[in-house]
């Protein structure tokens, strides 16, 4: 079993294959739902017809068994009610006559026993009945006793009637057997006028047989009921003979019964809930009710439903295989879109993408294929950006970019030649005046050095003289001014430090240049960020737009979410850069500290010579005043001896600052030597 992937929230990672199985997956299921429940109700339908027809069929069936069994006796009935014979002897018994004493009785009871011989199996007796003598007689030569009241017969309606009635069942006393009278008015063939009745007592066990045959179904049988309601047949013989209302069945069946109602029928026997048909003879006035047990009912439809159920999991089960057959074919290059957006997510950006669907995920992975390309780009530009911001941080003012660049990269590539031209143009004009700076100290070095050697030639000649010391102590202290000689070299050297000074303020200028620039590359690399964030937020709202489009935006969300990483790492990339550059501009700081250094020191040389202008300045007046008192030198030897030696320390202070002003350009020079320039 596969485990569950889990997001960057902790949550079930949800499958497009699952997705799009639950969303298919659940309109199938809700159409053959809705198909199997047409199906079921058409095929209940069906079944329903089918049994009702049956059942209607059965209750016509036995309707019409009974009405082949009975309508025979009753014809039977009117065949005794129009025997000439029969209308005589009714005719001739008068009230209180006996009727077996009567013309034509011997006959009459001979027919009477003739018809039973007929069918003694179910013809009980017959016998006939005379309304005015109101007494009874049958072929088994059984007479009522007097007092017998023809009008307390339940037939005698038949009489008033005018038509043949069949009985109520009953027991017969004396065989124990069910049976029921078919009776038949008896009128004057010429008067019309009743007569009395002719009727046949029908054994109805006959009838039980032939009804115990029909079966409806495997366990459903036919009942039986009276005009009146009384149970003629049922399998159950306890129940025979008692009415309906006696019996345990429901009222809808009772009312239907007792009105004489043709009806397809849901009722319970007893508890067990059936359907039937009750069907009524028309001739006989008895009805018919088929009766099948509501399981056997809808046994068919049962078997319908689990085969529709069979039918439909094995349907179902063929289309969840062929959704996720298809949905796998479907998700392929999505999962191929999500694992190139992972690498591009965690800065692989050397990925290649194979989709070759023709529909909109083939756009999609075009469009982030043109992406991968775009920031691959995008990585070079920063690579070889780094590289120039690294070589202007060791010096390396010649540089070179030989990427095309685009877009707002453009300017960075300008601005980049820029502080690399101007850098450069700086750099040689301060290596111009430090060498001037150097040429100008050592040739203020070379002059006091030939001064300091003159003063200790001097110093040795006054040596000799020591005698005349005294006489010219006062002009030897006016010879430490006689350095005017080199007032004209002090003052050019002066000028010369002044314009190296203002030569300096003008680098300086050109490395606040150098930052301003720098600021503007910040600026461009904000502009990189704020694209980012562009992106980032078009990928927010695409991510918004996925979600309100639903399931079937989801995995486009996905991919909104994949870009909005990239973003993300693309602002990292900036961020970078953006360092990167803070980087060199501390080293163009340094640079600019090391300028003010310079600054400093031109500033303090430019000082040192204007004292040593002054000093030469004085010694110059000094040497006027010695030449007009040249005669006068040997007698001041000792002073001029004084002011020789005074002289010879402050041209050896003069030699010594010399140097240290040579030595300072030479380190301005080897300083500026740092610095590979573009057009060396």
């Amino acid at each position: 079993m596969k485990a569950q992937k889990i997001d960057g929230e902790g949550h079930p990672q949800k499958r497009i294959t699952d997705e799009i199985l639950v969303q298919i997956g659940r309109s199938v299921l809700f159409v053959f739902a809705i198909v199997a429940v047409v199906a079921i109700v058409i095929v209940q339908f069906a079944i329903s017809s089918s049994k009702e027809m049956e059942l209607r069929l059965e209750s016509e069936a036995a309707v019409h068994e009974l009405n082949g069994f009975l309508s025979k006796y009753i014809k039977s009935a009117q065949q005794l009610a129009v025997n000439p014979d029969i209308r005589f002897v009714l005719s001739e018994t008068k009230p209180g006559d006996d009727i077996s004493q009567t013309e034509k009785m011997d006959m009459v009871r001979e027919f009477l026993g003739n018809i039973v011989d007929t069918d003694p199996e179910n013809f009980m007796t017959s016998w006939i009945a005379d309304l005015d003598a109101s007494v009874l007689t049958q072929s088994d030569n059984f007479t009522s006793e007097e007092g017998w009241d023809i009008t307390g017969r339940p037939w005698y309606p038949c009489i008033d009637g005018g038509y043949t009635i069949l009985t109520e069942p009953y027991v017969d006393t004396g065989s124990g057997k069910l049976i029921v009278s078919a009776v038949a008015p008896v009128y004057d063939a010429e008067s019309k006028e009743p007569l009395g009745v002719a009727g046949l007592d029908i054994s109805l066990e006959r009838m039980k047989e032939v009804m115990s045959s029909y079966k409806v179904g495997k366990s459903g049988y036919i009942m039986l009921f009276s005009s009146a309601g009384t149970m003629v047949y049922h399998p159950q013989e306890e129940l025979l003979q008692k009415n309906i209302s006696e019996i345990n069945v429901s009222d809808i069946l009772k009312q239907a019964v007792l009105n004489g109602e043709e009806t397809l029928l849901r009722y319970k026997i007893d508890g067990i809930t059936k359907y039937g048909v009750v069907s009524m003879s028309k001739e006989t006035g008895y009805i018919a009710v088929s009766n099948l047990p509501i399981s056997e009912y809808y046994n068919l439809l049962f078997i319908m439903i689990i085969s529709l159920v069979a039918v439909f999991i094995l349907g179902v089960l063929m289309i969840v295989l062929s959704i996720k057959r298809s949905a796998s074919n479907l998700t392929k290059p999505i999962l191929q879109l999500n694992h190139t957006a992972r690498q591009l997510a965690q800065g692989d950006l050397d990925v290649e993408l194979n989709i070759t669907a023709q529909d909109e995920i083939g756009e999609l992975g075009q469009s982030i294929g043109g992406t991968v390309s775009r920031l691959k780009e995008y990585i070079v530009y920063i690579d070889e950006i780094s590289d120039v911001l690294a070589d202007l941080a060791q010096g390396k003012m010649n540089i070179q970019l030989k990427n095309d660049y685009v877009g707002e990269f453009q300017k960075v590539k300008e601005a980049l030649i820029n502080i690399s031209i101007n850098m450069s143009d700086v750099m040689e004009k301060i290596l111009h005046t430090a060498e001037q700076v150097s040429i100008g100290a050592s040739e203020l070095s070379n002059a006091s050095q030939i001064l300091a050697e003159g003063a200790s030639t001097q110093a040795a000649a006054v040596d000799g003289l020591l005698t005349s010391t005294v006489a010219i102590e006062e002009q030897v202290q006016q010879s430490r001014t006689d350095a005017e000689v080199s007032a004209e070299a002090t003052v050019r050297v002066t000028t010369m430090m002044e314009q190296n000074q203002d030569k300096m303020k003008s680098m300086m200028e050109a490395v606040n240049n150098i930052q301003e620039t720098s600021q503007q590359v910040v600026g461009i690399i904000q502009t990189i960020e704020e694209i980012a964030d562009q992106t980032n937020l078009l990928s927010l709202n695409a991510s918004i737009e996925a979600a309100r489009a639903g399931e079937a935006g989801k995995g486009f969300a996905v991919v909104a979410d994949e870009i909005g990483k990239l973003a993300l790492e693309s602002s990292k990339a900036a961020n970078m850069t953006r360092d990167l550059i803070g980087i060199s501009m501390q080293e163009i700081s340094k640079g600019n500290t090391i300028a003010k250094g310079v600054m400093t020191s031109l500033e303090e040389s430019v000082t040192a010579v204007g004292q040593v202008n002054d000093m030469i300045r004085k010694t110059a007046e000094s040497v006027v005043t010695q030449a007009d008192n040249m005669e006068q030198i040997r007698a001041g030897v000792q002073e001029i001896s004084q002011g020789v030696q005074d002289n010879s320390a402050a041209a050896q202070e003069t030699s010594a600052t010399s140097q240290e002003l040579a030595s300072q350009a030479v380190m301005l020079n080897d300083m500026v030597q740092r610095f590979e320039l573009r057009h060396k």
